[in-house]
C-alpha cells in the first residue's frame, strides 16, 4: 500500500474453506490421506522388488551362463513394470498427499494416464516379443496365440492414438 509492502500470513485451505469455496471434512481426509499415503509407499517398494527382481534375474543367469531369450525379456519386462509401479505410485502420492489440487485439470490426468499406458504398452510389447519367439522356436501350432497377443497390443495402440486425437481436439 504506498510504498509500504504489507504480508499476510494465513493458511490459504482454511480461508477457502471458511468463504465455502471447498468442503473439507477433516477426518475423512486425514483418513484418505493416510490411505493413499500408506499405498503410494507400498507401491513404491512393490515397484523397487520388481526392479531389483530382475537385476537379480539377469545378473544369475549371466553368471551362470544362462543366456536365453527368456533371461534376457524377463528381467526387462519386470524393469518395465516396475517403472510403471512407480510411475502411479508418485502420481497417487503428489495428487493425494503432498500436493493436492483443488482445480481438476484434465489435461495433467490425461498426460498421466498416457504415461502409465504407454509404460503398460511397451512391457506387454515386450512381452509379446517374447512369446513370439518362444513359438517360433519351439512350436509353431502355437502361432495363433502370439497372433491374439499382437492383435491386442495392437488395439491398445489404437486406443491410445484415439485418445490423443480426442483430448488434442478440445
Amino acid at each position: 500500500e504506498g510504498d509500504l509492502i504489507i504480508f499476510m500470513d494465513f493458511i490459504l485451505e482454511k480461508l477457502l474453506e471458511r468463504l465455502g469455496l471447498i468442503e473439507k471434512h477433516l477426518y475423512f481426509s486425514n483418513i484418505v490421506k493416510g490411505f493413499y499415503l500408506i499405498a503410494g509407499f507400498v507401491m513404491m517398494v512393490l515397484s523397487m522388488a520388481a526392479i531389483l527382481y530382475g537385476a537379480y534375474d539377469f545378473i544369475v543367469n549371466l553368471v551362470v551362463s544362462k543366456l536365453d531369450i527368456d533371461s534376457i525379456f524377463k528381467p526387462v519386462i519386470a524393469t518395465t513394470l516396475g517403472i510403471a509401479i512407480f510411475d502411479v505410485a508418485k502420481t497417487v502420492l503428489e495428487q493425494e498427499v503432498f500436493f493436492k489440487s483443488y482445480s481438476k485439470d484434465s489435461k495433467i490426468e490425461i498426460k498421466l494416464l498416457t504415461k502409465f499406458l504407454i509404460t503398460i504398452l511397451i512391457a506387454l510389447s515386450i512381452e509379446t516379443l517374447m512369446i513370439v519367439f518362444k513359438i517360433a522356436i519351439e512350436n509353431y501350432d502355437k502361432m495363433i496365440n502370439a497372433l491374439y497377443l499382437m492383435s491386442g497390443i495392437s488395439s491398445i495402440i489404437i486406443a491410445i492414438a484415439l485418445l490423443f486425437f480426442f483430448t488434442k481436439k478440445e
